[in-house]
């Protein structure tokens, strides 16, 4: 994208959170970047958000769905609504840092998809999360390496005629990456190398509540099973397992990843030894 003072349409789903959704859209007003536009899809079964949301006024976009239909029907709401040079999505229970949309045009000029490093809390503890710098189709279909939507940012043009799919129980986010980039042609999708979202990691209930992994994996497969070769399907395996409950087993599955993915060794390994240690998360 190189159109100067270009639109960002930012689309944030809700539910029945109105205290969550308003703490949202303060976050995106806090930009250093200016020139967005809010849209709200309420996805709530009463009336409650819109109240709050009333003194916004021009502020934001709002939409109600007529009845709850979940995230990715409100998320693709506002992509028919949204009128942005480029999109951007953002749950309502995580936030924008200020420099987010300023540092993710910069990239889009030569990515039509950039996605972005993130911090997360869990049981009281911080942790930095960080994504590779560069994401090919094949390593996307292993590893959700773009992340949330409230990470990325979409190309105007490389979002026309792609939606979620709702009938996805699971992974609706990271299917939705590989729909554009296998539509769209797209070689390679980058990160913005910096920390641009404070994630709220599951504390409290999404509009999908999905929190089984194993489920989100599988679910994919499922619908993309032709696309997987040997190599990239056992990449999906190990990075379905999950190891946080004991260091000796996350070591273990970390190994295997990296000699599935032929990743650099015993070096790399201890690489992500030190940075657990200091609560710093690398996807790869």
């Amino acid at each position: 994208m190189t159109k100067n003072n270009p639109l960002v349409s930012c689309i944030i789903p809700t539910k029945n959170r109105p205290e969550f959704v308003m703490r949202a859209i303060q976050s995106v007003l806090g930009q250093s970047y200016t020139n967005i536009e809010i849209i709200v899809i309420d996805d709530s079964t009463y009336e409650e958000t819109q109240k709050v949301l009333d003194p916004l006024g021009g502020q934001i976009r709002y939409i109600r769905n007529q009845e709850s239909r979940g995230a990715p029907y409100s998320r693709n709401i506002g992509i028919d609504a949204a009128r942005g040079d480029a999109i951007a999505f953002l749950d309502d229970d995580d936030l924008w840092l200020p420099e987010k949309t300023m540092t993710q045009l910069r990239w889009l000029e030569k990515y039509p998809l950039v996605t972005c490093n993130y911090i997360t809390e869990l049981k009281g503890r911080r942790y930095f999360v960080r994504y590779p710098d560069i994401i090919s189709y094949e390593d996307l279909l292993t590893v959700n390496a773009l992340g949330s939507c409230s990470f990325v940012m979409v190309d105007g043009q490389a979002v026309k005629g792609c939606y979620f799919d709702e009938n996805l129980k699971a992974g609706q986010d990271w299917d939705f990456w590989l729909s554009i980039m296998k539509e769209k042609s797209i070689a390679s999708a980058a990160n913005a190398r910096e920390y641009l979202v404070n994630y709220d990691n599951g504390d409290f209930a999404r509009i999908s509540n999905t929190n089984d992994m194993l489920t989100t994996f599988h679910t994919l497969y499922n619908k993309r099973r032709s696309e997987y070769s040997l190599n990239s399907a056992r990449g999906l395996f190990f990075n379905a397992l999950r190891g946080d409950e004991s260091f000796l087993l996350w070591v273990l599955l970390e190994w295997a990843k990296i000699k599935v993915k032929g990743k650099g060794g015993l070096l790399f390994l201890a690489k992500l030894v030190f940075n657990k240690l200091f609560r710093r998360i690398e996807i790869y």
